[in-house]
């Protein structure tokens, strides 16, 4: 931990001992505390919240979610694109004298080489995905870049506020494939071309990276959109969540943030000298089933249906998260009022196991063990196991594994030895259809759920005129209630995001919205 010690000494020297009011001493710098991980730094391949954060606010995008908005507004670009009446091209102005960390100037061909970079890359811990229906990319002048998309796709534009789509200098130290890299391409290959030493146009310049210790970020003097709040921001990585939960009381760090056991949640909001925010929940948690052949138990509709009877979800938000989250009944989380029908409500409210079975059956339950979701993994599964077993219709074997290997064989589905697994989601942009494609489609990647009427109605939703309107809201109602009666995943809860701080630190309460983008840029004392 010398780094992280180092690090913090420089936020607190100019007046010394930080005390009760936290680690940053000063004012002018922010000790954000986490137990989560950040893999990578470059746009091209990470694909996980902690590092997604960092690049959130070192980087920046076409468009973004500015706070308290669920529709992202013009970043980079100057204003809305002008998209073509068949919905297939996309015209974005950049702004003016835009800056990036290394001095140069951003300009169109900065846009094409950063998404074109991610999309050929396509490394395999990326979400190059959202970035498939790019079918070319065109610069007309240095302000102008025009996307012509495959097909309509409603959610295009929301796309590409996810940091995938961060745009980096075509001239400085990122390289790129040509064109895109062969599917069989090693790994290794791959990593090649990735950079960790990010460098954007975002509010912060990226400092220093210490993996699993530490990450310094300073304000960025030239940064185009409004100046940080603060000085710089030290994000310190502990291994354990009850080191996180004392050096917050002792004022060591300002700020908390993903993971606390719900305990540790409870005794901090009843803490004199720290604050408690509660975000707003798009994170959910879900139970997916592997239809296969050689999963014949799990690939029959009526043992899914009776494992979504035995559920009580309430009780797993009770007796597992202390109340730290709600009970969801689809995938669609209630956040998208329209777009929201509690289907798994209205599908098994009243029924028992017993409705569906005739003769108790034998199911898997696999986990992740090593923290990937925090600390309440193995009471999760064992709670599910209880109420299963409980409905004397099945016998539930409990398995776990450590994230790593957790991941490689969850997905793909094809190859996968898993029946039945746990997962969680949160929002790669904002909009219903991201919570239902990537889970329901034919081409889903962590199940082998098929279903030709499914597929038409979410190509239905993708290619509707306007993005709330009253026949897309139709289509989601019916995704959600075929997807009840099929069962290929249940719907667990979403997650109440929380953050704690100490008293003094102003600003967390703007940054814990839909969007789940945590912005350090907001944060500063009194």
């Amino acid at each position: 931990m010398a780094g992280g010690i180092a690090l913090t000494m420089v936020l607190s020297a100019c007046s010394g001992d930080g005390g009760d009011q936290g680690g940053g001493g000063d004012g002018g710098g922010i000790i954000v505390g986490t137990n989560d991980d950040v893999p990578s730094l470059d746009p091209a391949e990470c694909y996980s919240y902690m590092c997604g954060t960092i690049i959130d606010n070192v980087g920046a995008t076409l468009v973004s979610y500015k706070p308290g908005e669920t529709d992202p507004s013009p970043d980079l670009a100057e204003s809305e694109p002008e998209i073509s009446e068949d919905g297939r091209t996309y015209t974005f102005t950049l702004r003016e004298g835009v800056k990036f960390h290394d001095g140069s100037d951003l300009t169109s061909e900065d846009v094409k080489f950063s998404l074109n970079r991610a999309k050929w890359i396509a490394h395999p811990d990326g979400a190059s995905f959202l970035l498939g229906g790019i079918e070319s990319i065109e610069t007309p002048d240095p302000r102008t870049v025009v996307f012509q998309l495959s097909e309509p796709d409603i959610t295009f534009g929301a796309k590409l506020a996810y940091n995938v789509a961060t745009i980096v200098p075509s001239d400085g130290a990122y390289q790129s494939p040509d064109g895109p890299l062969p599917e069989d391409t090693p790994q290794e290959e791959k990593d090649s071309f990735l950079n960790q030493d990010l460098v954007a146009a975002g509010p912060y310049t990226l400092e220093e990276f210490r993996q699993n210790e530490s990450i310094q970020l300073n304000k960025f003097a030239d940064y185009f959109g409004d100046p940080a709040s603060n000085e710089r921001v030290l994000v310190r990585f502990f291994a354990e969540s009850s080191q996180m939960q004392a050096a917050l009381q002792s004022g060591d760090i300002d700020v908390a943030f993903r993971h606390l056991t719900p305990e540790q949640r409870q005794s901090l909001q009843n803490s004199e000298n720290v604050k408690t925010v509660e975000g707003e929940g798009a994170s959910i948690r879900y139970l997916v089933f592997n239809i296969d052949p050689k999963h014949p138990t799990i690939s029959d509709v009526d043992v899914r249906k009776a494992m979504a009877a035995a559920i009580d979800r309430q009780r797993l938000v009770d007796n597992v998260l202390a109340g730290g989250a709600d009970p969801l009944y689809s995938m669609v989380p209630p956040l998208f009022e329209d777009a929201h029908v509690p289907a798994f409500q209205d599908v098994y409210e009243g029924s028992e196991p017993g409705n569906f079975l005739d003769e108790p059956v034998t199911v898997d339950l696999w986990h992740e063990s090593s923290g990937h979701y925090g600390d309440t993994e193995t009471a999760l599964a064992q709670e599910i196991a209880r109420m299963l077993e409980e409905s004397g219709m099945f016998t539930v074997n409990v398995q776990n594994a450590e994230w790593a290997q957790y991941s490689d064989n969850n997905a793909p589905a094809a190859t996968s030895p898993y029946a039945s697994y746990l997962l969680g989601w949160y929002p790669d942009f904002l909009d219903p259809d991201n919570y239902i494609q990537p889970f329901y489609s034919s081409q889903g990647y962590t199940q082998n759920y098929k279903n030709q009427r499914m597929d038409q109605l979410i190509a239905d939703e993708q290619t509707a005129e306007q993005s709330d309107s009253p026949q897309r809201m139709e289509t989601f109602e019916q995704i959600q209630q075929l997807a009840a009666e099929d069962a290929p995943i249940i719907p667990l809860y979403v997650e109440t995001p929380y953050a704690f701080a100490r008293q003094n630190i102003k600003g967390l309460e703007e940054t814990m919205d839909a969007s789940q983008v945590f912005r350090f840029y907001l944060l500063s004392k009194q």
